[in-house]
């Protein structure tokens, strides 16, 4: 998988082989031809699309895409981590899959946009890649941070067999969703010092009772990515009519 400043690599690719103990046949020893490795008709599924999506935004019915069934777990033990900071999301439930398929698809849409804006930008106006490295490690550091740290997700990951790449290319279209956000749609990555001290009055955050001197880049990282669900959301819900999403049987 072939990995670029905020590039989205196809993560959780769909693989089912057939194989058998003996496929590999060693010659005969009278010299006669070998006959072809034979191929039984059971298959050992390693993964398999579970949910298909298309939008203009992806490139229409022309370029469906899909999410695989070890992604989406993961996806939606994410979902379950990022309410619960005890485990690695075992007990996701039916709620976190469809909060999951969601966020999928919404990045999914939100990136294809960033590509497509950079490429159509007239060169003194597209974002430098010291830009781009710097909103992915700034956006994947607040995420990682939110759902308890490097080595749970990896944990989280490592349950639904997903190699480090595989995370890296959900956390990379995460972050190439928000600079699209920021850049196109409302500055959202760096909020002001009046909109952290009224968070810091009024929101929920993980912080309360801490003075704001000591908490300050952490309240900011945890609003950043707040904001971010929140705009992804509100996109998804202003695209439905253009958006088909089919579970797969």
């Amino acid at each position: 998988m072939t990995r670029t400043p905020l590039g989205i690599s196809a993560a959780c690719v769909s693989l089912s082989l057939s194989l058998t103990p003996h496929a590999l046949g060693q010659p005969r020893p009278d010299g006669a031809p070998v006959a072809p490795p034979a191929w039984d008709r059971s298959s050992v599924v390693v993964d398999r699309a579970v949910v298909r999506f298309y939008a203009p935004e992806t490139g229409g019915t022309a370029q469906p895409r899909f999410i695989d069934e070890r992604c989406l777990s993961f996806e939606a033990r994410l979902e379950e981590m990022s309410a619960d900071q005890d485990g690695i999301g075992d007990g996701y439930r039916e709620h976190d899959v469809r909060a999951a398929i969601e966020h999928h698809v919404a990045e999914e849409m939100l990136a294809s946009l960033a590509r497509r804006l950079i490429i159509d930008s007239p060169a003194e106006k597209r974002p430098t890649e010291a830009e781009l490295e710097g909103v992915e490690r700034d956006f994947t550091s607040a995420t990682l941070e939110r759902l308890g740290g490097r080595a749970r997700v990896d944990d989280a990951a490592r349950a639904e067999a997903l190699g480090a790449q595989d995370t890296a290319a959900i956390l990379q279209r995460g972050a190439m969703a928000a600079w699209y956000i920021d850049r196109a749609m409302t500055p959202i990555l760096h909020p002001g010092e009046e909109q952290l001290r009224e968070v810091y009055r009024t929101a929920a955050h993980p912080y309360r009772g801490q003075p704001l001197d000591q908490i300050r880049r952490a309240l900011e990282r945890w609003f950043v990515v707040e904001r971010v669900r929140v705009a992804e959301s509100a996109f998804l819900q202003s695209a439905r009519a253009r958006v088909k999403i089919i579970v797969l049987p």
